[in-house]
C-alpha cells in the first residue's frame, strides 16, 4: 500500500513538472493594446448602432514590426464563443520599436447583442482586438486585447456561470465525502 502511494506521488509530480512552462526568454516582437479617444475606461456604444474606436498600437519591444491585419471580435450571446465584427488590413504598416500607430475602425453592435449586467449600471460585453503581426524574417504573430464596452440597449443577463460551478464542486466534494464515510465504515466491519 506504500508502494501504490508513492508510485501515486511520483505520477503527480511528474504530470505537474510536465505542465509547467520552459524558462525560454521571449524572442518575439510584442505589441501593447490600448483603446483611445475617450476619458473614462469604459467605452459606450448602444445596441443596433456603429461607432468609430480606436485602438492604439505600441511596439513595446524589438525588433520592427510590419501591421498585416485588424480584427474585432464581440460575444454576442454571452456564451464564449466570439463572432468576428470587423476586419481590415493594415497594410503591412513598419512600426519600429517604441513606435506606436492608431488603427481607427467602424464598428456595429448588433441590436439583439446579449450583455453581463456586472456593475447594475450600463450592460457590458467584451471586445476582443486581434492584431496580426510580423517580423522581417520571421513568421506572423498575433497579439490580443480584451477591452470592455457599455452596451446600453442590450438584453441583460446575469453572470451566473460561476455560481453553478460552485454547486457542482460543493454536490461532488459532499458525494465524495459519503462515499469516504461508506467505505469506512465498511472496513470496520
Amino acid at each position: 500500500m506504500v508502494n501504490s502511494q508513492r508510485g501515486i506521488l511520483i505520477l503527480i509530480i511528474v504530470l505537474v513538472a510536465m505542465s509547467i512552462p520552459r524558462g525560454v526568454a521571449q524572442t518575439n516582437p510584442q505589441l501593447t493594446l490600448a483603446l483611445v479617444g475617450q476619458s473614462t475606461a469604459k467605452y459606450v456604444i448602444p445596441a443596433g448602432q456603429t461607432t468609430t474606436l480606436k485602438m492604439e498600437i505600441l511596439n513595446s519591444a524589438r525588433p520592427d514590426v510590419y501591421l498585416l491585419q485588424g480584427e474585432a471580435y464581440l460575444d454576442p450571446d454571452l456564451n464564449g464563443t466570439w463572432e468576428l465584427a470587423h476586419s481590415e488590413g493594415l497594410g503591412n504598416f513598419h512600426l519600429a520599436y517604441l513606435q506606436s500607430a492608431i488603427w481607427t475602425f467602424e464598428l456595429t453592435v448588433p441590436a439583439n447583442i446579449r450583455a453581463a449586467n456586472v456593475t447594475n449600471d450600463t450592460p457590458q460585453v467584451n471586445l476582443l482586438i486581434k492584431i496580426i503581426y510580423q517580423a522581417a524574417s520571421e513568421p506572423q504573430h498575433e497579439e490580443q486585447g480584451v477591452f470592455a464596452l457599455g452596451v446600453p440597449g442590450a438584453m441583460v443577463q446575469q453572470p451566473n456561470g460561476v455560481i453553478w460551478y460552485a454547486v457542482a464542486g460543493l454536490l461532488i466534494v459532499v458525494c465524495l465525502f459519503a462515499a469516504y464515510l461508506v467505505t469506512k465504515r465498511r472496513r470496520k466491519q
